[in-house]
């Protein structure tokens, strides 16, 4: 499903060319349950920004279902990534200007109009999922910090994503409260088939994925 090879990205800094992402390979079938592990500035969030599209590689290959993400239009890739791909953040980043159903449902704007789903019934279904149904017209500011994660978690899940790229998603929430949130991603994985990439500073978190790589340095290596 997802295929990286010899992927490279480079920043300069001053002086210096660092090496966010070196040579990387790496392949995830369909509904796998991974996660990266690696220390601030190793560079794993730039690499899943790459293998989400957001950020263009120097060199090396993306394929999603078997397309090269970087050989096809940007109108093409924002279209790839609104049906297949969904990005959950450390911070829950919701528009306050906005309730929490309202919050969930944006990313339904850009989805076909003729569809035959009820995308306010998914919406309220998902918040219900999370533990916040309750708090569907609040807005943002008055929920706390661990509800407006699960309101963004909701979001990410509202476009039936066939891969989800989750980048610290428990980084700031307590024990309980991540616990919750991996319960969740797991049955999301086993009910609906979503392939996961979790990348993450936590050794305990990335021991309840099936599969674990580290970054460092830019390098990526599977641990046995």
């Amino acid at each position: 499903m997802i295929e990286v090879k010899e992927l490279t990205k480079t920043y300069k800094v001053g002086s210096d060319i660092i090496k966010a992402v070196d040579h990387v390979n790496l392949e995830v079938r369909k509904g796998e349950f991974i996660s990266i592990l690696g220390h601030s500035g190793s560079g794993k969030t730039t690499l899943l920004s790459l293998i989400g599209g957001l950020t263009k590689p120097d060199s090396g290959t993306v394929k999603i279902d078997g397309i090269d993400i970087w050989s096809i239009s940007d109108n093409d890739l924002s279209e790839l990534r609104n049906r297949k791909i969904n990005f959950i953040y450390q911070f829950a980043s919701l528009i306050p200007t906005l309730n929490i159903i309202e919050n969930v449902l944006v990313p339904t704007a850009f989805r076909p109009k003729d569809e035959p789903i009820n995308y306010y019934e998914f919406a309220m279904e998902l918040l219900d999922i999370v533990g916040i149904k309750d708090k569907a017209r609040s807005y943002p500011a008055h929920l706390s910090g661990g509800q407006q994660r699960r309101a963004a978690i909701a979001r990410a899940f509202i476009n039936n994503p066939e891969i989800i790229l989750a980048d610290e998603p428990t980084g700031d929430l307590d024990e309980e409260t991540e616990a919750e949130i991996m319960d969740l991603f797991k049955r999301m994985n086993q009910t609906k088939g979503i392939t996961f990439i979790i990348v993450t500073h936590s050794s305990d978190l990335a021991r309840q994925t099936e599969k674990r790589y580290r970054m460092a340095n830019g390098v990526l290596k599977e641990e046995t």
